[in-house]
């Protein structure tokens, strides 16, 4: 921040030395943006890693996943049916390929998906608004957030998915910011005509694959894939209006680019994440189930490729039409508010001739539970936060807002009128946008000096949050009257 300073003599030197040297300062600020980031890592990550293998013992959906991405790593492919795609369960077995098959092995990779993160919020919070305070302020909610925390702890794939959805948002920005450089100086005088310049759109590509990526790990990154397109759409609106005084010139263009960057590339990452699946097709399920013989050397190429279509069918059947009365099931109108989280993990022996399965974990009286649940400061406070995002589009037109609203609300409100149960983790990967929406209405207020205090309590609100929460996001055994305390609602259990 500058400071304006008297030269007047006022009994002292009339050229007083800075009391930072520029030099000085520079480094300063050099040393800052080194710091600042690896710091904000190295705390999620310690965070996320910390006692990562505890409980011993495979929880909630860990039961399929970890078992796929084993038999990843010992087959190439599942041998069950499948209803997700194989990129987050080839990154599982990344972990369990360096640490083994064991509770921190089939958990390390989403743990790390889960600090990267982090990175990439504060990356993309320095593109948006210019400033570190609200960059870093995004990265620590997000650090603390309690959805994104202990999905970042589980072997499941949203964690993955959140990661790719972020990197692409990070890699849009960078494409609209090379686009939009120097864009005043094109812009045409009143009835001079210009011509649309030229440009390159690698960061775009880049956005593609990160997209690509994410379809690769769950379906439902088409809702993500849907608000970059809609990004990329505007921006070049805009940005035409600027250059050429219209909105609608050389449409093609835009159609074409934005269908090679977000819709074919994308389709291509997905089908080349089944590379396994048709390499080892006599060990898939459908392959089992047809191959004449152990070798597959009656099958042709195309019935390869037919057996994968039927597959896709099958899988889209699955999520079209199940049904299930499950108790953690949350319409997305509870979203919000949280009142149905997921109880990932429960252990409590309070019936010693009735132990749980594998024995009792936990002292009589005791609880230890994992639970999805998002920190409740942060969730609560957004609620503030997304009105004043929303008048800022509307009223401001200010771009930045309509970007974090935009993936917020397309990562979310398609979920209101789906058939099929939904639960409160498919938010995962609209959680960062949250934190940026809350960040950002924060820093907003350092403009008024009587409301300047208003970062640093939505930082010590939220962490203090997480931290009274902490024991029932890790699965920490504590008495059950600890536990009844952080159960803020009848709903949670």
């Amino acid at each position: 921040m500058a400071t304006d300073v008297s030269v007047t003599d006022r009994g002292h030197d009339a050229n007083p030395p800075s009391a930072t040297p520029p030099s000085a300062t520079r480094r300063y600020g050099r040393a800052l943006a080194i710091a600042l980031p690896i710091l904000l890592v190295l705390v999620a990550g310690t965070l996320r890693f910390y006692r990562l293998g505890e409980p011993e013992r495979l929880y909630f959906d860990e039961t399929y996943y970890a078992r796929d991405a084993r038999e990843f790593l010992s087959r190439g492919v599942e041998s069950e049916f499948a209803v997700h795609p194989p990129v987050g369960k080839w990154l599982l077995a990344g972990g369990i390929a360096v640490f083994g098959y064991d509770s921190f092995g089939w958990r390390a990779g989403a743990a790390l998906a889960g600090t990267l993160t982090v990175l990439m919020i504060y990356l993309t919070g320095l593109r948006l608004f210019r400033r570190r305070g609200v960059a870093a302020l995004a990265a620590l909610l997000l650090t603390v957030e309690g959805l994104a925390f202990t999905m970042s702890r589980i072997a499941m794939l949203d964690v993955f998915l959140s990661l790719f959805v972020a990197t692409g948002f990070w890699l849009l920005l960078v494409d609209r910011e090379q686009q939009w450089a120097g864009v005043d100086a094109l812009a045409p005088e009143p009835g001079e005509q210009r011509a649309l310049p030229q440009r390159s759109h690698v960061a775009r590509w880049l956005a593609g694959l990160a997209f690509g990526l994410a379809l690769a790990t769950k379906w439902s990154a088409v809702l993500a894939i849907g608000a970059a397109g809609l990004f990329v759409l505007v921006s070049e609106l805009a940005w035409r209006r600027r250059i050429t005084g219209r909105w609608f010139v050389r449409p093609e263009r835009i159609v074409g680019s934005g269908l090679a960057t977000l819709v074919a590339l994308p389709v291509a990452i997905y089908l080349l994440s089944y590379a396994g699946w048709f390499a080892n097709y006599e060990d898939t399920r459908l392959g089992q189930e047809r191959c004449p013989d152990a070798e597959c050397t009656g099958v042709t190429a195309g019935d390869i490729a037919a057996a994968w279509v039927e597959e896709q069918g099958q899988i889209a059947d699955f999520h079209r039409s199940l049904e299930v009365d499950h108790p953690y099931r949350a319409p997305a109108t509870t979203w919000l508010l949280m009142t149905r989280p997921v109880a990932y993990y429960f252990e409590s022996c309070d019936d010693p001739d009735n132990p749980p399965e594998g024995g009792c974990m936990v002292a009589e009286g005791n609880v230890a539970e994992i639970l999805g649940v998002g920190n409740p400061a942060i969730w609560w406070m957004a609620l503030l936060a997304y009105p004043v995002t929303g008048y800022l589009v509307i009223a401001r037109r200010d771009w930045r807002s309509a970007a974090i609203l935009g993936f917020l609300l397309l990562q979310s409100m398609p979920w209101l009128v789906t058939p099929r149960p939904v639960f409160l983790f498919y938010m995962t990967p609209a959680v960062p946008f949250m934190c940026l929406a809350l960040a950002a209405t924060a820093g907003r207020a350092l403009r008024v000096e009587s409301l300047r205090w208003v970062p640093a309590v939505v930082a010590i609100l939220a962490v203090g949050a997480f931290l009274f929460m902490f024991p029932v996001y890790v699965g920490q055994e504590i008495s059950r009257a600890v536990w009844d305390l952080r159960i803020l609602m009848d709903s949670w259990i």
